[in-house]
């Protein structure tokens, strides 16, 4: 009887033995969100490393275990934050700079559709004269310099109205400018949205 009091009273002492040589962190799991208090500190679990931290996405936060993963997604959307006042400055720059050239071209725009049917008269005026001149055989010595100068004229009208021309086809560029610095900084927003979302996702709690 006495012996087998020993044998029992033994194993309960085996069994209370295991039981407090379990470490305490065995019996909570690391993932994102577990308290901690050792800011900095890290660990490994299944591969993934975790850290000590506050959540940075969470206002007041308290130390609590983080994937690397998280915290990283984390400051690329805080950075993407600080960074959007720039992009939104830098666009509104372009953009104002971009209205006033599309202000002085659309008066340019104004001044060509004018001159341009100016011009194009004068042209047919002045060889509507050189035909003339040069049928005249008997007098292109004495005529020369007359012709001369009216081929110039023609030269330097044609000059001209391809130079107007050109003027519709700058505003168009400018405002093809103008719709793509909006996309991109539309796209600048849209992006920290998406890091955002998957910040959220990555650091949820357990995971």
């Amino acid at each position: 009887m006495f012996r087998k009091a020993i044998v029992v009273a033994g194993a309960t002492a085996l069994v209370l033995a295991s039981i407090t040589a379990v470490p305490a962190s065995a019996a909570t799991k690391v993932s994102n969100g577990v308290a901690c208090s050792k800011a900095g500190a890290t660990t490994k679990v299944s591969g993934s490393t975790y850290k000590c931290a506050k959540n940075p996405l969470v206002k007041n936060s308290k130390l609590t275990w983080l994937s690397v993963d998280c915290l990283n997604t984390a400051a690329t959307y805080t950075k993407a934050v600080a960074n959007l006042p720039k992009i939104k400055a830098a666009t509104d720059a372009t953009l104002a700079k971009l209205d006033a050239d599309i202000a002085a071209q659309a008066v340019e725009i104004e001044k060509a559709n004018k001159l341009i049917p100016e011009y194009q008269a004068k042209i047919a005026t002045i060889n509507t004269a050189l035909t003339s001149l040069r049928a005249d055989t008997a007098n292109l010595a004495k005529n020369k310099a007359t012709i001369d100068k009216y081929a110039a004229a023609v030269k330097s009208y044609e000059a001209a109205i391809k130079a107007y021309t050109t003027v519709g086809k700058q505003g168009d560029r400018s405002e093809k400018a103008k719709a793509q610095a909006i996309s991109q900084y539309e796209s600048s927003k849209s992006d920290i949205d998406t890091t955002l979302g998957m910040a959220k996702l990555i650091c949820s709690k357990g995971f």
